[in-house]
C-alpha cells in the first residue's frame, strides 16, 4: 500500500506510505550520494530540520551535562552532521561529550569521517547488530525512524530504552499535504538533483501523526508518562523519553 490517494487538485495522506526511498538504495554511487547528502543538510539548514534535536540535546545537557561526560549515540547519523553541530554546541558551553553515530549505509560513514575534524567516533552498521554492551546518556534519531516500518521503529524504541541512562529523543516528519507539497516544488525551484526531488516528498508520505506515536510507543511498552510528543512549526514531530534518575 502506497499510504496516500491522489486526485487531480491534491494528495491525501491516509497512511504512511511503503514506498522505497531511492538514497536506500545500495546501488546508488558514491559521488551521487555524498551529493544528495549534501543538499539535504541545505534544505534542513532552509527548513530549521536541526531545530528539534538540537533543542532536546540542550535540554538534556542542562540537566545532566554537567560536571560528568556525557555518552551520545546518534542513530542513522547519516555524514555526522547533526553530531557536528552538537560538538561545536558543546564546546562553546564548555559540555564534555562522547559522541558516537551509526548508519546502515558504508560510503556515507566514509563521508563522515572524512569531513568530520573533531573526535567523533563513526560506525558502519546496523545498530540492533551492534549491541556491544554498550550503554549512552543520550540516544537520539534525527529523521531516520520515517526510513523503516512500523515493526522496526518499535524495535528500536525498545533498544533505545534498554540502553540509555538518561533518555532519548526522535526528531523526524509530520506527514501532512502543506509539508508534501512544499518540499516537492521547493526543492524543484532549487534544481536539487533526481534522489531530493524523489525522496523528499516520499520522506513526509513516509512521515507520521501524532496518534501513530502515541500507537508505536504503546507497542514498544514505553511507559507514556516518561514521554513528551512536540509539534514544531516546520512539520517535525519531536519525541522526548525521560528516565526516572
Amino acid at each position: 500500500m502506497q499510504g496516500f490517494v491522489k486526485n487531480k487538485f491534491m494528495i491525501k495522506l491516509y497512511h504512511r506510505s511503503d514506498a522505497k526511498e531511492c538514497i536506500d538504495d545500495p546501488q546508488v554511487d558514491a559521488r551521487t550520494l555524498r551529493q544528495t547528502y549534501n543538499q539535504v543538510k541545505r534544505i534542513n539548514v532552509y527548513t530549521l530540520g536541526y531545530w528539534p534535536t538540537m533543542s532536546a540535546v540542550g535540554y538534556f545537557l542542562a540537566r545532566y551535562g554537567r560536571n560528568r561526560k556525557i555518552k551520545i549515540m546518534d542513530i542513522g547519523c547519516g555524514d555526522g552532521e547533526t553530531l557536528r553541530r552538537i560538538d561545536n554546541y558543546a564546546r562553546h558551553r564548555n559540555y564534555s561529550l562522547e559522541l558516537t553515530g551509526i548508519d546502515l549505509n558504508p560510503e556515507v560513514i566514509s563521508a563522515a569521517i572524512e569531513v568530520t575534524t573533531t573526535e567523533i567516533n563513526f560506525i558502519h552498521g546496523d545498530i540492533l547488530d551492534n549491541d556491544r554492551g554498550e550503554t549512552y546518556d543520550l540516544i537520539i534519531s534525527s529523521l531516520t525512524m520515517h526510513h523503516f516500518t512500523d515493526q522496526d521503529i518499535v524495535r528500536l524504541m525498545q533498544w533505545m530504552g534498554e540502553h540509555t541512562r538518561v533518555g532519548w529523543f526522535i526528531s523526524d516528519l509530520h506527514r501532512h499535504g502543506f509539508a508534501y507539497y512544499f518540499i516537492k516544488y521547493f526543492n524543484k525551484l532549487c534544481g536539487f538533483n533526481h534522489l531530493v526531488c524523489h525522496d523528499a516528498p516520499l520522506s513526509v508520505a513516509r512521515g507520521f501523526r501524532h496518534q501513530e506515536w502515541i500507537d508505536l510507543i504503546t507497542r514498544a511498552g514505553t511507559n507514556l508518562n516518561h514521554i513528551k510528543i512536540s509539534w514544531y512549526p516546520n512539520f517535525r514531530y519531536g519525541i522526548r523519553y525521560e528516565k526516572s534518575i
